[in-house]
């Protein structure tokens, strides 16, 4: 792999040189294809993710099999940090929209953690993050209409991946957002109508980023902000 590589995840990105030669011969680029599990709830792990293009869930689900999103990571972040504290999984960690990642054993990333260097503070801040995130989902899921939760969710998973276009089917949003197939249906054509989304063949486009922000809750806000300390 060329030091000369650029990355979109921004864990990579921003850390200097330096460390970046020290972890350059122990990261790995891969694929993540749609639906594919990184990890299972209550597994140990023994890799983590570092997405530059692909956005992962984070699902709880319960004993019946439903499940809701409880968190999304993207080219913000990486995915199975708990790892580093030999911990095991709380949620399963499944590929929502398919690209590229790095992936770097946890072994290595625990040495690095360990020295209390500038990949330690990283991760640190990053999981501070995350947790911020953690938190208002759950608040957001509980307190928002299914409108100002779907509009949430598409400006997380444009600002994680970059695009306009999201490839998304309704079915793996009502998942994600624990509602009715139907519910999603009817936000998508209300929105579609009111011009601020296309959708087309399992493809959520944005049209109006700044209407859909109008849309959507507080929740939104609050997350991209805790992110961009």
């Amino acid at each position: 792999m060329k030091s000369s590589l650029v990355f979109k995840n921004h864990i990579l990105r921003d850390l200097p040189p330096r460390e970046i030669k020290l972890m350059m011969p122990h990261l790995r680029q891969v694929w993540l294809a749609k639906d594919h599990v990184l990890s299972e709830a209550g597994e140990r792990v023994r890799q983590v993710f570092f997405p530059d293009e692909a956005l992962i869930s984070y699902l709880s689900e319960t004993a019946d099999g439903d499940c809701i999103e409880v968190s999304v990571v993207g080219n913000e972040g990486a995915v199975d940090l708990g790892a580093l504290l030999s911990q095991r999984n709380t949620f399963r960690a499944v590929v929502q929209i398919p690209g590229k990642a790095y992936v770097i054993s946890t072994d290595f990333l625990k040495k690095e953690f360990g020295r209390c260097g500038l990949v330690h503070r990283a991760i640190l801040q990053y999981t501070a993050a995350l947790l911020m995130q953690l938190a208002q989902v759950v608040v957001c899921n509980k307190f928002h209409s299914i409108d100002e939760r779907f509009c949430r969710w598409l400006l997380m998973a444009k600002d994680r991946i970059t695009a306009d276009n999201i490839p998304m089917t309704q079915e793996a949003m009502a998942r994600i957002l624990g509602s009715r197939r139907a519910s999603v249906s009817d936000v998508a054509g209300a929105l579609r109508k009111k011009g601020l989304i296309r959708y087309n063949r399992g493809v959520i486009s944005i049209l109006d980023r700044t209407a859909l922000e109008t849309a959507c809750c507080e929740c939104y806000q609050t997350i991209t902000t805790a992110h961009a300390k």
